[in-house]
């Protein structure tokens, strides 16, 4: 069924809420904007306190924008890119500060654990249904947050359960895509405490099947880029008494997708396409006891994760198939009190099992490879108040970790080896070490005001060369590194952040620096097939973050931020496309967003709402990879609806222009499928909150 009557419907209703908003009576008592608490520096702080630049997104925000997904608004904080392909995986970049080998170059948190493992630099796509809030932390976080935490943290935290009360939500929503098929979603949650103030559990789950848009003219088969993701969160949460609190946690994802969003600008592609099934379970169990001096905090979290992927290149189909096995362990103590020092410090562990195998059916190939990590890390921050208006903090983060890589070598290619290297043996065992440093100065010259400087250091683990790649060399008379060090970044902000007009406005800027070196890249060796992971050259990002957040009237808010970031490789490396001056992989140099939300009474129990949003993006290029320069592009959604004490149903249009520029670079050249955003698209969407 198509929602032809449902454009129509959007029409009128946009037409009289604009109408509608052309009167608002400028008399209208302003409230002030929301105070957002925070937790991204381990310990409870007004945003307006935390002397970073972080942005937080709320579970009001994302309802009141529709979103569904991170890469409906990560963009639209400062700094900030995303590109998201509808295969399940996301590559994430802050500031600059990208790459496409390695590990990934921010941290991905999920409550408390950190979702990130050796030799992969996507993060997984996390739906947004009954989060608390999504915190962004811009620049390297190396001191509390460790490795791969080098141009920032994303940290997703979901609702714990009501101890109190009862209560229940259902979110309805159908989709029609401009040149696709329809799509649907089917969310609800379930809050039953189990003994009041004590004991409570929290149900989440959602079905989402979202249709394709792109035909294969190839295959003939229209609207093939379908995927479907089921969600299942199942949340535990007991508290015996005034000092502990235990959170227990069972996490479902399954994620199906056939194709993705790469297409031709006529949403065409003509080659076959593959398929990606990611799927993960994640246990975890945090404790919270308040002592009378600190707080503890016991955060554990296992999970295992799945991936297999079947791709086409050039008519030769092979599949990939991960299996990650991830455990985490942090320990940490949080001072309490009011006096003039206050400090966090805790211990870290994790250990991930990796094995990958691959198949490579035309030419008989197959690579099974083996990847374990352990790593540790004791980290503290200190903050001394120098004067009331004057504060010091100092952190610091130890880490060491210890990365093992094998892979099953044929014997006649091993005997091969062994007759120019006799020692040589499948295996490459190796160790890092890191120590980040962090620095920052906080004036505030009144309590609506915060001005910081900051200087630290990130870093993202170093890497085992692949066994295939060492074998490859031996066997080709080449010399490589069987393992490549951890980059290191060096980070310099100067920011400010306050509230004014009786708390109607807010304003956030932010100038910053980075020195990253040891970048890790891949060199290829002509004529022969060797490539190997090295330790490049140097880069550097440098650029200006701004953000405005403004109540004219009650009930309506205006939020706008723009970033501009130069991206640069500043030395060339031998045997690579990198050349000194040439800009970073996937980084654009410009982005804008500004969104606004009004809502206003239509009688005692009903109230009209609409929100919009325009989302910019200057170009990508891509000088690794010798891809063409994406496009710029502009997003611009809109969503109207009508609300009550617990029915809302809205009208919504997300991609209202049609922009079907590149959002990626072009990586198989001007006429090669690249990822582009889906088509116009209409929907219903029916809530019920039941509290």
């Amino acid at each position: 069924m198509k929602f032809q009557s449902m454009r129509a419907s959007l029409t009128l209703l946009a037409g009289a809420a604009l109408a509608f908003t052309a009167t608002v009576q400028a008399a209208d008592e302003p409230e002030g904007l929301a105070e957002v608490i925070v937790t991204a520096q381990k310990r409870e702080q007004r945003l307006l306190d935390v002397p970073i630049a972080i942005s937080a997104v709320t579970s009001a925000n994302m309802q009141d924008a529709g979103s569904a997904q991170l890469a409906d608004f990560l963009q639209a904080a400062p700094g900030v890119g995303i590109v998201d392909d509808n295969s399940g995986l996301q590559f994430i970049h802050i500031r600059g500060i990208n790459s496409t080998f390695g590990n990934a170059p921010i941290g991905f948190y999920l409550d408390e654990m950190p979702f990130s493992y050796p030799g992969n630099t996507q993060v997984p796509d996390v739906r947004t249904y009954d989060l608390e809030r999504v915190e962004i932390l811009r620049g390297p976080q190396g001191t509390l947050y460790g490795g791969d935490s080098i141009g920032g943290t994303i940290r997703i935290l979901t609702k714990d359960p009501v101890l109190d009360s009862f209560q229940a939500s259902v979110d309805l929503t159908g989709m029609d895509t401009s040149d696709g098929d329809n799509s649907f979603s089917y969310k609800g949650m379930l809050n039953i405490p189990i003994k009041t103030d004590v004991a409570a559990f929290r149900l989440v789950a959602s079905k989402e099947d979202f249709g394709g848009w792109v035909d294969n003219t190839g295959s003939n088969v229209k609207d093939q880029n379908e995927r479907n993701i089921d969600n299942y969160r199942l949340k535990f949460g007991w508290q015996p008494n005034e000092r502990m609190n235990l959170v227990l946690s069972a996490w479902h994802t399954k994620e199906d997708a056939v194709g993705n969003s790469d297409s031709l600008p006529n949403r065409t592609r003509p080659d076959a396409v593959g398929s990606a099934a990611t799927e993960y379970d994640i246990y975890s169990a945090t404790l919270r006891y308040k002592f009378d001096a600190f707080d503890l905090v016991s955060a554990t979290s296992k999970m295992k994760y799945r991936n297999d992927n079947f791709q086409v290149f050039f008519a030769a189909p092979f599949n990939t198939f991960e299996d990650l096995d991830f455990l985490s362990e942090e320990l940490r103590l949080t001072s309490k009190g009011d006096g003039r020092f206050s400090w966090t410090g805790g211990i870290f562990y994790r250990k991930t099992d990796r094995k990958t195998f691959l198949t490579l059916q035309a030419f008989a190939f197959t690579q099974d490879q083996t990847q374990e990590s352990k790593s540790m890390a004791i980290f503290g921050e200190g903050t001394w108040a120098l004067r009331d208006d004057l504060d010091l903090t100092i952190g610091l983060r130890q880490y060491k970790e210890d990365r093992f890589f094998t892979e099953v070598i044929d014997p006649a290619t091993l005997a091969a080896v062994r007759a120019s290297n006799p020692g040589f043996q499948p295996i490459v065992d190796t160790s890092f070490n890191n120590t980040s440093p962090r620095v920052n100065l906080a004036f505030k010259p009144n309590g609506n005001w915060l001005v910081y400087g900051n200087v630290s250091k990130g870093f993202r683990g170093g890497q085992a060369q692949p066994v295939i790649s060492i074998v490859t060399a031996t066997l080709f008379g080449r010399s490589i590194p069987t393992s490549i060090d951890p980059e290191n970044l060096w980070a310099y902000e100067l920011g400010t952040k306050g509230t004014f007009m009786d708390g109607r406005a807010a304003f956030e800027g932010a100038v910053f620096m980075n020195k990253w070196k040891d970048t890790q890249v891949l060199v290829r060796f002509p004529p022969t097939p060797v490539a190997a992971l090295i330790n490049g050259g140097k880069a550097e990002t440098k650029g200006v973050e701004l953000g405005f957040t403004f109540q004219p009237v009650k009930n309506w808010n205006v939020g706008l931020n723009y970033s501009h970031v130069n991206a640069r490789y500043t030395e060339t490396v031998p045997g690579t496309p990198i050349v000194a001056g040439s800009r970073i992989t996937g980084v654009p140099e410009s982005s804008l967003s500004a969104n606004t939300t009004y809502r206003w009474p239509l009688s005692d129990n009903w109230q009209g709402f609409v929100h919009s949003s325009v989302q910019y993006s200057s170009d990508r290029t891509d000088i690794v990879s010798g891809g063409l320069p994406s496009d710029s592009t502009t997003a611009v959604d809109l969503r109207l609806g009508v609300e009550g004490s617990q029915w809302s149903a809205y009208l919504f249009a997300d991609n209202l222009t049609d922009e079907d520029g590149a959002i990626d670079v072009r990586g198989l050249g001007p006429n090669g499928p690249v990822t582009r955003m889906r088509p116009r698209t209409y929907g219903l969407n029916i809530r019920y909150d039941f509290r």
